[in-house]
């Protein structure tokens, strides 16, 4: 069991492999160009065989086999395997959090680029141990982890959201590219971050909006001011480029990279420096900067879908590349020979969160990097992408309707809230089981809110639709300190609900 939830990646880098990589870093820019398009290789030669299968059971699964002093728990089913196993992954998912993976875990794709909430890799993997078949589906998607732990299992998965960023997200993360794709967003990277380091570039001009009032808004407006010119720079690399030469993929990668890597310059530059202790490194050139850290998240972003494609290799035949949906859960229905074995999903808590209100949020600020003079000039599908922030914010109606249980929705209204996430809960669990084999299996987990019991409610909607509950478990939060000395501050109280419908 061990040997089938974990991979233990080791990377061998080889002098020949790092002397490559400082040639191609010192080569003038017309000679680094060829050493650039083989930099994918390189980090497949890197990454080919990386996954292996670990002999002992890794720590955080030591760990997680055994109460925490720091919640409380409680387990309910006939099942004392089944309890056991639940069990065992809610402990995973509190001890962890979810934007990073347990040490030994397969790091892959997960955590790369910013969602608002999630699952936890290692936590997800372990729930897989209680669902049949081989296939999944997650019908509130996130970041995709649930189809990236399906993919390395070998399963067809499917997800679901309303969100665009999520899908946005998730779709790169999911991303089974070829070595010639990563090549080839290499290569257009590393040209693009030559060409802001020296200006010598002619970017397309930029659209302007305005709103009912006649006020005018820059397509500049979002994007920070350090960030203009990498971002010019790649949308003139990008203007050179024909979809005929290369995956239509590579053009949205290359933007994701970017929103990442803009992403995480704001949140490091947010964050309080020790006193005495002022910024390290760089060259102080700014923009030469920027263009430097560009190219060392793209890599990162190969290295991470190499793993991802190695473990998922490992599986004879391999599974399909996931597949994935942009719409509200409610309006969503597969044919008979499209259904599942099983769901696995961390759903919306009630009156917690405001994904769409986020979604737009990062559109408009790190996601701005994208105008839509691009989205129009280049082969980009993805809503996220091809939306225009608009100057009066009047965003479209895919970025403002189909949200379950929000935030807002709570304030709005907040004496018929309770009533509505029920119905809303009917409905969205009703398409569960209408996606789920006979047999098939839906393990939720969900948090309480707005002063609702969500494992009553979930349980209650199951019924309804004909899923018979066979297990499951709760845990809260009973105050401390983590190993590391920190407040633990998570108090909400959560639920793993396994439902089978017969």
């Amino acid at each position: 069991v061990a040997a089938r939830r974990c991979c233990a990646t080791t990377t061998t880098t080889t002098a020949k492999t790092w002397t490559r990589r400082r040639a191609c870093r010192a080569a003038p820019v017309a000679r680094r160009r060829v050493g650039v398009r083989s930099r994918a290789s390189a980090i497949a030669d890197d990454t080919d065989g990386a996954a292996a299968s670990s002999s002992s059971m890794p720590e955080y699964l030591q760990n997680a086999s055994t109460p925490s002093t720091m919640f409380t728990e409680h387990a309910w089913g006939e099942s004392v395997e089944l309890q056991s196993s639940l069990l065992r992954a809610m402990r995973i998912q509190w001890t962890h959090g979810f934007t990073s993976t347990p040490k030994s875990y397969p790091k892959c794709t997960h955590g790369f680029g910013e969602i608002l909430a999630g699952m936890q890799a290692a936590a997800c993997d372990a729930i897989f141990d209680v669902l049949p078949g081989d296939s999944v589906m997650d019908p509130f998607m996130g970041g995709g982890t649930t189809l990236i732990v399906g993919q390395t299992k070998g399963r067809r998965a499917i997800g679901v959201d309303v969100s665009p960023l999520s899908c946005f997200v998730s779709t790169h993360r999911n991303w089974r590219a070829s070595l010639a794709s990563l090549d080839a967003l290499s290569a257009l990277v590393s040209d693009a971050a030559d060409m802001a380091k020296t200006g010598e570039f002619s970017a397309p001009p930029l659209a302007e909006s305005s709103d009912d009032d006649g006020v005018v808004a820059s397509e500049d407006s979002g994007v920070p001011k350090p960030w203009r010119p990498m971002r010019d720079a790649l949308r003139a690399r990008l203007a050179k480029v024909s979809a005929s030469e290369v995956d239509a993929r590579v053009f949205e990668a290359a933007w994701f990279c970017l929103s990442v890597a803009v992403q995480r310059t704001q949140k490091s530059s947010n964050k309080r420096r020790p006193k005495g202790k002022g910024k390290s490194g760089g060259s102080g050139n700014i923009v030469s900067d920027n263009a430097d850290k560009f190219v060392k998240i793209t890599d990162e972003y190969v290295k991470r879908v190499l793993e991802f494609q190695a473990v998922c290799n490992q599986h004879d035949p391999a599974a399909p590349e996931a597949s994935i949906h942009n719409m509200d859960i409610r309006q969503f229905k597969l044919k008979d020979e499209d259904k599942v074995d099983a769901v696995l999903t961390s759903c919306v808590y009630p009156g917690v969160y405001d994904y769409q209100s986020f979604a737009r949020k990062v559109r408009a600020g790190s996601g701005a990097v994208v105008t839509s003079s691009d989205a129009e000039a280049q082969p980009l599908s993805s809503t996220f992408l091809t939306t225009t922030v608009p100057g009066d914010r009047h965003w479209p109606k895919e970025w403002l309707e189909g949200e379950i249980g929000s935030r807002k929705a709570l304030r709005s209204d907040p004496y018929s809230f309770k009533e509505t996430w029920q119905r809303d809960t009917d409905a969205w669990v009703a398409v569960v089981a209408d996606c789920l084999k006979s047999g098939g299996r839906a393990a939720i987990m969900v948090g309480d809110g707005a002063n609702i019991n969500t494992r009553t409610s979930i349980i209650e909607a199951g019924a309804k639709s004909g899923l018979i509950e066979l297990a499951g478990c709760t845990m809260k939060h009973v105050g401390g300190t983590l190993s590391d000395g920190s407040i633990y501050n998570q108090a909400r109280t959560e639920h793993l609900i396994l439902l089978q419908k017969p």
